[in-house]
């Protein structure tokens, strides 16, 4: 499962176009690197990865839960022990328990 998770967001986020991605440097990065970040970094991360695995395009539904998963992150980001793990392999973890993905 966690082999298919990873190739969706491979592709999701290499099939963005260049405009969208500026600023957006957390897709490829650690938790440790998260937790370093600013606020606006990790929301536009997020919602770039949940508009892309949850296949959502209107801007309304994807910020409730880019702010839920961007707070899940944190909460994770925040166990020392787990800082090398993935932003993005993080955020399909949280999708998932914030009931946002297909069981």
């Amino acid at each position: 499962m966690r082999i298919v998770i990873s190739l969706v967001l491979a592709v999701a986020c290499a099939n963005a176009p260049a405009e969208v991605t500026v600023g957006m440097t957390l897709h490829g990065s650690s938790l440790r690197e998260w937790h370093a970040a600013s606020a606006a970094n990790q929301l536009i991360t997020v919602a770039d990865i949940v508009e892309k695995v949850l296949n959502l395009r209107d801007p309304l539904a994807v910020a409730p839960k880019a702010r839920a998963v961007q707070s899940c992150i944190n909460r994770v980001s925040n166990n020392f022990k787990l800082r090398s793990q993935m932003v993005t392999d993080t955020a399909v973890a949280c999708m998932a328990e914030l009931g946002y993905l297909p069981r």
